[in-house]
């Protein structure tokens, strides 16, 4: 390896850190897919049959920017194992063999767990009362992959809340 100005300073036979961000990042949506799993185990609901709302399919933000999103892997995953996906996505107009949906609360109907990809601004709003009315399914299980909802407020609503970087906080004590 070529490095500027010297030698690397780095374990021998040792991934970069660079190539461990890029595994670990990887790795992402397959650990979104098991919390999804984890979520809907806790509430006696199997892959099989489920309805899954994704909502974000943009990799980046508040952009129409689809590329190397990981939202396709989790999809793929989800109807391997027999569920069904309903993606929404505010700023994405479409992808290749995906159906979006601009209407938040079609792709909730009837919804069993719900899975946040992207930090759309849209995502920082939604209530516990909004998805319950909108999905009409008790309880439900809200997987935050981008850490923009508050656990508290939904596990004080009734969700079974999974974040990445989180651990199970669904026994925590709660403040009032």
């Amino acid at each position: 390896m070529k490095v500027l100005g010297g030698t690397l300073d780095y374990p021998p036979g040792k991934d970069s850190l660079f190539v461990l961000a890029r595994t670990i990042n990887d790795f992402m949506p397959r650990h979104m897919f098991t919390l999804t799993m984890s979520g809907l185990a806790r509430v006696n609901k199997p892959m099989q049959g489920a309805k899954i709302a994704l909502l974000g399919w943009a990799f980046i933000a508040n952009s129409d920017d689809a590329r190397n999103m990981p939202a396709e892997l989790v999809r793929d995953l989800v109807r391997n194992a027999g569920g069904t996906v309903a993606v929404h996505d505010p700023w994405v107009d479409s992808y290749p063999g995906v159906p979006i949906d601009y209407d938040i609360d079609a792709v909730l109907a009837s919804a069993d767990a719900v899975v946040i990809f992207t930090s759309h601004n849209e995502y920082r709003q939604i209530s516990p009362a909004g998805i319950r009315k909108a999905s009409g399914c008790d309880p439900i299980v809200i997987v935050d992959g981008r850490n923009v909802i508050d656990p508290d407020m939904f596990i004080k609503a009734g969700f079974v809340y999974k974040g990445i970087g989180r651990g199970d906080v669904n026994n925590h004590p709660l403040e009032d």
